[in-house]
């Protein structure tokens, strides 16, 4: 009986310590990212200032400007009545102004809108009730004589105070004894003013002999400036105000209580143009007005109403806003950059839109150009632009920087509902920055603004170079087939029941010697370099479990991944399985959505689930939901991937998310904002590239491109907003000849228009892009993916193998060379010109039509110059 409680007892010990097993690893959380716990936005040192010098100008002078900086073929110039500066170009005497210099003689403008055309930013916050306010630096600030300037290295800082800096009414005491007013006011006056002066003055009830502002008239703007003035008459001061202050315990002032603000604004000359930033950290606000958004340089560089040229815009591929183009009825151009955060309680879509994928916009005004990067802030950034002959006559482009996110609550009293507007408590700290570069001649166009900011890219290692050797572009590289990317499914789940009880079963649409089969076909039918991406091969499908390195079983082993990744390796092509890691479908035991998932600004654990096309909203009943990874904990799954990846021996990977999506996280106790979230997620892509071999990535944000040896899902379109007048190719001519891209699979495009799709990629320089499945496109049918309806890859192989075989003929030996020029020849014609010389015509219209000499079909295209 003894040995039985004892075996009893260790029984139950063990089975205690499983259940707190079970519970530790259920509950515990992930560690956060390195890269948050050391500071994601760590600051470079900031430089103190130092008296402004101006210095001697041997040159032409900018009229009512003072020169305060050289450096190389640019000069700064800065007016300090007005703040505002001008940076002078030696090599062209191209001037350009932070402010248009005839502004006060815009017969359109209002007077608000002179200010604001007079203004270098201005900032958005709200107040106690959350209304949406605003302050702009010129009659906020330099109207008031509330700035000050210093000089820092190879330019200035402007440090503006917006807001009303005065006392006012706290001039005046809030309570005085009747023989102190007496005494140190009235006796001073004249009668007639004395007495005006002691009727703003009543008795406090139950303290006798003492006296009480008369604030509702007094607050007055006519009253107060008497008040005031009879006051300073008397020599009534600062001194003797602490006195009466001290006397009947009144303590503060509402100059605390006004909204008010100090920021710097930084201006430095560098051999390539000008960097203006704000050092947020250097930033001071009331706390009761938390800043909200910063519009940054609304005006610079804006051109008129007579002038020609167009504003670049990075919507998608790029966009171009012609110059003066009459569309004033149609809303101004705005878009986060990135796709804007995701992390958001709203179940809606305003609207299906291409991505801004690169942080860069311009404009051109006759035979000169201006574009700007975004240095500092980008995560947090947005770009507008907006043509003159709307509030005023200035065609403008700038960017905007979200410092607080904000989310709506919707709150039911009764049958009342009711919106709360929620604002994150902490502001971003870092710093937002933009550096302007100047174009002359020939390179002021949008080819020349890609092609110089591509050339920044590879100075600061933002695009990659191992795979490009200019010196035998167009030679060694002649014989390269043309990449051919295919997407190729494995499992999903499908809803089905057992005894009535609904669950989701795993079903494989193509199983892994089905996809070796498939790429033999694709051989066979003409098709190489072959470039499989492997969606759904991992546990849990094409929706896996975190960080999943086990193939799941109805799709094949671990031995039979890498062999097709052998395979492929051998006839030339590559196998990329792919992973995704900010979407989380399954509920793991190494996953706790209460500590490891987002959060939205509601403080809610961000479930989100996929859009139905039809409604244009979310659909958990339909899709199902998923959980948004919190981008703090981010390196640990990827840690975990890495390890159990290594061992599969597949060298290459895909990336679906890591390179597309960017968001927050909004817990109250660790604030993840979208730049920082930015940090993290480029060091997990430096540690994937380090630790793997080649990277395809999904989507292609401008912070991955230096990661990437393939990008699909490329932009090869704009929005089509209705301000917009031509989409044209600026991401591909930034990423070709350094990165391999793809667009959007062709059998799961809207139109399907084959046609139209080989002229896109022969315009565009981009390979063929295709999704396929081994099974019928039936068996997506009723399922969360059923936007897969048309992956049946007999149904495409033979129109495929067409279509590669002509994209690969005219872009097979140029994929190595640099793509330098693109234009409108005119209305649906273009043409593409390579660093080798090689021009490629192509005609959109139903017409032939002549170009230098080439006929072009109808629907077709011609190659001509240069030795391909």
């Amino acid at each position: 009986m003894k040995n039985k409680k004892v075996l009893g007892s260790l029984t139950g010990a063990v089975l205690l310590g499983i259940v707190i097993i079970i519970l530790t690893l259920t509950y515990s959380s992930a560690p956060v990212s390195p890269v948050l716990t050391e500071g994601a936005q760590e600051q470079a040192e900031f430089e103190e200032g130092r008296e402004l010098f101006f210095l001697q100008d041997s040159g032409v002078p900018v009229e009512g400007m003072r020169l305060v900086a050289r450096q190389g073929e640019y000069s700064l110039y800065y007016n300090p009545e007005t703040a505002e500066v001008a940076v002078k170009d030696a090599g062209s005497g191209d001037i350009w102004h932070s402010n248009p210099v005839d502004a006060s003689e815009d017969t359109l403008a209002t007077p608000y809108e002179k200010e604001s055309l007079a203004s270098q930013f201005s900032l958005e916050f709200r107040d106690e009730k959350t209304n949406l306010l605003k302050f702009r630096s010129y009659p906020d600030s330099v109207q008031r004589g509330q700035f000050t300037a210093e000089g820092i290295e190879d330019g200035l800082r402007v440090i503006y105070t917006l807001g009303d800096n005065s006392k006012g009414i706290d001039l005046l005491p809030k309570y005085i004894s009747a023989d102190r007013l007496e005494e140190a006011v009235l006796s001073k006056l004249d009668e007639a003013t004395a007495k005006y002066v002691a009727l703003r003055y009543y008795k406090v009830k139950d303290r006798p002999g003492l006296l009480e502002r008369l604030d509702d008239q007094v607050g007055k703007e006519l009253v107060l400036k008497k008040m005031l003035t009879a006051f300073e008459q008397a020599g009534y001061d600062e001194s003797q105000l602490a006195i009466d202050n001290e006397e009947n315990g009144v303590t503060g002032s509402s100059v605390a209580e006004k909204p008010q603000f100090v920021v710097p604004l930084e201006y430095r000359l560098t051999s390539e143009g000008l960097k203006v930033n704000i050092p947020m950290s250097q930033v001071e606000e009331n706390p009761k007005y938390p800043l909200h958004k910063i519009e940054f340089m609304e005006y610079f560089g804006a051109a008129g109403a007579q002038a020609e040229g167009y504003m670049f815009v990075p919507d998608g591929s790029g966009a171009l806003i012609h110059l003066n183009n009459g569309k004033i009825n149609d809303d101004r151009y705005s878009q986060e950059l990135y796709g804007g955060d995701k992390n958001q309680s709203s179940r809606n879509r305003l609207q299906v839109t291409q991505n801004a994928r690169l942080p860069v916009f311009g404009l051109k005004e006759g035979t000169r150009a201006w574009y700007a990067t975004i240095m500092e802030g980008d995560g947090i950034a947005s770009v507008n632009a907006d043509v003159g002959g709307k509030l005023n006559n200035y065609n403008h482009v700038y960017a905007s920087f979200q410092i607080r996110s904000e989310d709506e609550l919707f709150m039911m009293s009764g049958n009342k509902l009711s919106e709360v507007r929620l604002t994150t408590k902490l502001g971003y700290r870092g710093a937002i920055g933009v550096k302007y570069s100047f174009l002359q001649g020939e390179s002021a166009n949008y080819a020349g603004m890609a092609r110089n900011y591509q050339q920044q890219l590879v100075k600061d290692g933002r695009l990659g170079v191992a795979s490009r050797d200019s010196s035998s572009a167009g030679s060694d590289h002649a014989n390269t087939n043309l990449p051919f990317h295919v997407d190729v499914y494995g499992a999903i789940t499908k809803q089905t029941a057992f005894l009535g009880v609904p669950y989701n079963a795993i079903t494989a649409l193509t199983t892994l010697d089905e996809a070796g089969q498939m790429g033999q076909d694709m051989q066979e039918a003409g098709i190489s370099n072959i470039q499989m991406r492997l969606v759904g091969w991992s546990k849990g499908g094409v929706n896996h479990k975190l960080a999943s390195a086990t193939t799941q079983g109805k799709v094949g082993s671990n031995k039979q991944l890498a062999g097709l990744s052998a395979w492929l390796k051998e006839q030339g092509g590559a196998l990329y399985p792919d992973v995704a890691f900010q979407q989380v479908h399954h509920d793991t035991l190494n996953f706790s959505p209460s500590q490891d998932a987002a959060r939205f600004i509601t403080r809610e654990v961000a479930s989100q689930s996929p859009y139905r096309s039809d409604l244009n909203r979310m659909s958990h009943s339909l899709y199902g939901s998923y959980y948004l990874l919190s981008p703090a904990k981010l390196s640990y799954y990827v840690d975990d991937f890495i390890k159990g990846y290594q061992k599969l021996g597949v060298p290459d990977v895909s990336l679906r998310d890591l390179g597309d999506v960017l968001y927050g996280d909004y817990r109250a106790s660790r604030i993840v904002d979208r730049q920082q979230a930015k940090e993290v997620v480029e060091a997990e892509l430096a540690k994937l590239d380090e630790k793997q071999g080649q990277m395809l990535i999904v989507g292609g944000n401008e912070y991955a491109l230096a990661y990437a040896d393939y990008v699909i899902d490329a932009p090869n379109s704009s929005s089509g907003f209705n301000i917009v007048d031509e989409e044209v190719p600026f991401y591909q001519l930034v990423l070709h000849g350094y990165v391999g891209y793809a667009g959007e699979a062709v059998n799961l495009s809207p139109d399907q228009d084959l046609e139209r799709a080989l002229l896109k990629m022969i315009e565009y320089g981009a390979a063929p892009h295709f999704a396929f499945t081994k099974s019928p496109s039936s068996e997506v049918k009723f399922t969360s993916f059923d936007a897969m309806y048309s992956t049946y890859y007999m149904d495409w192989l033979r129109e495929a193998a067409d279509l590669y075989a002509e994209a690969n003929a005219a872009l097979g030996p140029l994929q190595k060379v640099r793509m330098t020029d693109h234009r409108l020849v005119q209305e649906g014609v273009y043409e593409t010109v390579y660093e080798n010389g090689v021009r490629i015509w192509v005609n959109y219209t139903d017409q032939a039509v002549l170009v230098e000499g080439q006929k072009v079909k109808p629907m077709g295209y011609e190659i001509g110059g240069g030795a391909r």
